[in-house]
């Protein structure tokens, strides 16, 4: 089986800068090192996606020469492999953890857990989510028989519970929300042992999630890929570029400007990852630097 990277946006908006930044290094990485390159749009919170956003950042991606390899599957479009196509495989996995006793039902609402914060029973990760206190745990795992295991999912989904793993090391964190939709750490690890991806780069704001996701594989029987991870792009106040903290889309309709935004991104590229990494890449980066560049008007 052939290696291969991956970048993985969610449709919240179109991509900026830092965006960018992730996106080339691991476009780099996988080019400099003879891997498959795929896209996958992480559209799983509707409530928080932005309409047109998701085409607009395969737009984007391919006006900085940025081309994917197609995935081609029966739930990809344009070559690409869409989360919320993905239902059937969640609850496959999340019934396999309800089986093996690595999962348990959670009625904490938010109320009860920021309560918990005040209260010093727990804190927030670096990430601003509140570390489950724990209210919600059995004592000992529940192991069951797979039949058995679906029955309860979904007498449990009808009561409109939340689903977390029992990790290990406490840190339990959530697969499935409340209100039905999948967690991202469960999806992540699901669609990566799906197609195969052997090597992750991705912002360090996502560092705290690695011992997650390490130990979500473990339990679902998936491999390890290899995870390095990318400084994100701050703004002046120190805060990560995001909608949120409203970084400026990126162009696409001026070549000049595209420019501008791919030396950037490898500017910064320099200044922060290892000499060796940058070694390996920069031949890559010198032939994208060459190639033509084709401006295109958005269409969303």
């Amino acid at each position: 089986m052939q290696a291969k990277g991956r970048f993985a946006p969610s449709p919240t908006g179109p991509l900026h800068l830092g965006s960018l930044v992730t996106a080339l290094a691991s476009w780099l990485d996988a080019r400099a090192n003879g891997r498959q390159w795929l896209v996958r749009v992480e559209d799983l919170d509707p409530p928080r996606e932005e309409p047109g956003a998701a085409d607009l950042i395969l737009q984007q991606l391919s006006a900085h020469g940025l081309h994917w390899d197609a995935w081609e599957d029966r739930e990809s479009r344009m070559g690409v492999l869409f989360q919320s196509s993905r239902h059937d495989a969640y609850l496959a996995a999340l019934e396999t953890l309800i089986a093996a006793g690595r999962v348990y039902p959670c009625t904490c609402s938010r109320k009860r857990l920021q309560y918990a914060v005040g209260s010093g029973k727990t804190t927030h990760n670096p990430d601003g989510e509140i570390i489950y206190p724990g209210y919600c745990r059995p004592q000992q795992p529940e192991r069951m028989t797979q039949p058995r295991a679906e029955v309860f999912f979904r007498q449990e989904d009808r009561e409109g519970c939340s689903w977390r793993f029992r990790n290990d090391n406490g840190d339990d964190f959530l697969l499935r929300r409340a209100d039905g939709f999948w967690a991202y750490h469960l999806a992540v690890v699901v669609d990566d042992g799906f197609q195969g991806i052997t090597h992750i780069l991705r912002g360090d704001d996502l560092l705290h999630a690695a011992p997650r996701h390490q130990a979500l594989r473990e339990a679902l029987g998936l491999p390890q890929p290899y995870v390095q991870h990318v400084p994100v792009v701050k703004n002046d106040q120190g805060e990560k570029l995001s909608k949120q903290t409203k970084a400026p889309p990126l162009r696409i309709d001026s070549a000049e400007v595209i420019q501008l935004q791919l030396d950037f991104a490898w500017s910064y590229l320099e200044f922060h990852m290892p000499p060796s990494w940058l070694a390996r890449v920069e031949g890559c980066w010198a032939r994208l630097r060459q190639q033509p560049i084709k401006p295109v008007a958005p269409t969303c």
